[in-house]
């Protein structure tokens, strides 16, 4: 059995690292990224989307069997508002999108110690989506829920590699 694959946040650190792996497993037929941006990355089973995410198409959704969501930002890049319509805002509408559009697994990066009841608004909106996800009804929803991201960054998070350096 082969299966289509829908991938948003693919030019992010976790997305290139789940990109890669897809394109490299004989399982997947086809993978269909969805980005703000030109990717870099040429394959023959990969069909790469340039997207609004605040008005995604619905016909992007049609023929896939299973979408991965690995959107995200911090609030220190994007601001409050900036993190909000990213990590929440942005990851619905692909869930619901990808409901919609008949995908039966739906995969997604959350974090740690995601809670929609937290008093620290990261871990709460992780929590809240996460709720939100596990509650649409797709045949098989998985949310991860790293601790640390152990990726090589672009950029300079301090905490990160703090954390990094202790594991």
């Amino acid at each position: 059995m082969s299966f289509r694959v829908i991938l948003a946040g693919a030019t992010g650190e976790t997305g290139r690292l789940v990109l890669d792996n897809l394109l490299k497993d004989e399982r997947i037929s086809r993978v269909t990224t969805l980005g703000r941006r030109e990717s870099t990355v040429q394959n023959d089973k990969l069909e790469h989307r340039i997207v609004d995410f605040e008005n995604l198409p619905d016909e992007t959704f049609n023929e896939q069997d299973v979408a991965i969501c690995t959107l995200g930002t911090t609030r220190a890049k994007a601001g409050k508002d900036g993190f909000i319509k990213v990590d929440k805002d942005y990851v619905l509408s692909f869930a619901e999108k990808s409901k919609a559009g008949g995908v039966k697994q739906f995969h997604m990066m959350s974090s740690q110690g995601a809670n929609a009841n937290s008093y620290f608004l990261y871990t709460q909106v992780k929590g809240e989506v996460d709720d939100k996800i596990l509650s649409m009804g797709f045949e098989r929803s998985v949310v991860y829920r790293p601790a640390v991201l152990l990726v090589k960054r672009n950029e300079r998070r301090i905490g990160e590699a703090a954390a990094q350096w202790l594991l």
